[in-house]
């Protein structure tokens, strides 16, 4: 990083480190079953447009997410495979989250940026689609400009190398954009996740208790108990968040990495796994989240 802040000729590539947060995040962790520990699995429902944005920088809850939306959809039988334990992944796709399109200003100045970050040894590993420390760090602390969305017309006016830059730049960009920047922050979005998607979902799965495509004996209403809870704490402002220091209790670990394939580009951050038995002891509930951001460290929310 100290080689582009001392080359006069790029100090236009750079920016000073942002001070406001950026869009919304959320972080989830390895989770046991609603139904014994308490831990709230996640779940992807059909949401607004809002909460699809919240939803699409959130730690990659996919994993959970998709096999509840299949068994709600498709009757299965057994929700105990949908909340299997997991480590949970924050990631962010570029290619699948929707992006306003550039304007043509704003297309020919990240065009323009693109292409004299690519001329720097400091992107030598970008143009090869390799995030390394350096430009993760440039990212990190904001000081690259914010690379729009560009059309096929427009990537065409980049070399491969170009290209690599651009995908491993706004990959991570999209990726440290949405990790909080404060504990005030976490525990917002937190709460505007539940607050947007856990009440169609709780009547999504009460439909489907009275419709039997879900069953009783199959633990769901365990499962919608756990939900109304959380909702509950969201509403009535019960949730607080904890600052953890402690690998015994919470243990995440940072990637910040880019990959591409023939579906486009995707950057994975960082996975989170808690401790259930040691933070129920610690924070006297079994209602509970756990996250990470390299802007906030670790935490927990409990309500």
């Amino acid at each position: 990083m100290s080689a582009i802040n001392a080359a006069g000729s790029q100090a236009g590539l750079l920016r000073p480190v942002r001070a406001t947060p950026g869009p919304t995040t959320d972080v989830f962790a390895k989770k046991a079953d609603a139904a014994t520990t308490g831990f709230s699995p996640a779940s992807t429902v059909e949401l607004s447009d809002r909460a699809k944005a919240l939803l699409a920088k959130a730690e990659h809850e996919s994993a959970v997410a998709s096999r509840l939306a299949a068994h709600l959809a498709g009757g299965g039988r057994n929700p105990a495979a949908a909340m299997t334990p997991l480590a949970m992944t924050q990631w962010a796709d570029t290619d699948s989250v929707p992006s306003k399109p550039a304007t043509s200003k704003q297309a020919l100045e990240g065009i323009a940026a693109v292409k004299e970050w690519a001329k720097s040894d400091v992107f030598r590993n970008a143009a090869n689609a390799v995030a390394d420390d350096q430009v993760r760090a440039l990212v990190r602390d904001g000081r690259l400009s914010q690379l729009p969305a560009l059309d096929d017309d427009q990537l065409n006016q980049l070399s491969e190398a170009e290209r690599n830059v651009y995908g491993t730049v706004r990959s991570l960009q999209g990726l440290y954009d949405g990790m909080p920047k404060t504990m005030d922050q976490a525990l917002a979005d937190r709460k505007a996740v539940v607050l947007e998607a856990y009440p169609d979902e709780i009547n999504r799965m009460r439909s489907g208790l009275a419709s039997g495509s879900l069953k009783k004996e199959d633990g769901w209403e365990d499962i919608i108990a756990s939900r109304e809870a959380e909702l509950a704490a969201a509403r009535q402002g019960t949730m607080k968040i904890h600052a953890v220091n402690d690998s015994n209790l919470v243990q995440s670990r940072g990637e910040f990495t880019v990959a591409r394939d023939g579906n486009g580009w995707s950057a994975r951050g960082i996975t989170v796994n808690g401790n259930a038995a040691a933070l129920q002891e610690k924070f006297g509930t079994k209602n509970m989240q756990v996250g990470s951001s390299p802007y906030t460290g670790d935490y927990v929310i409990t309500w």
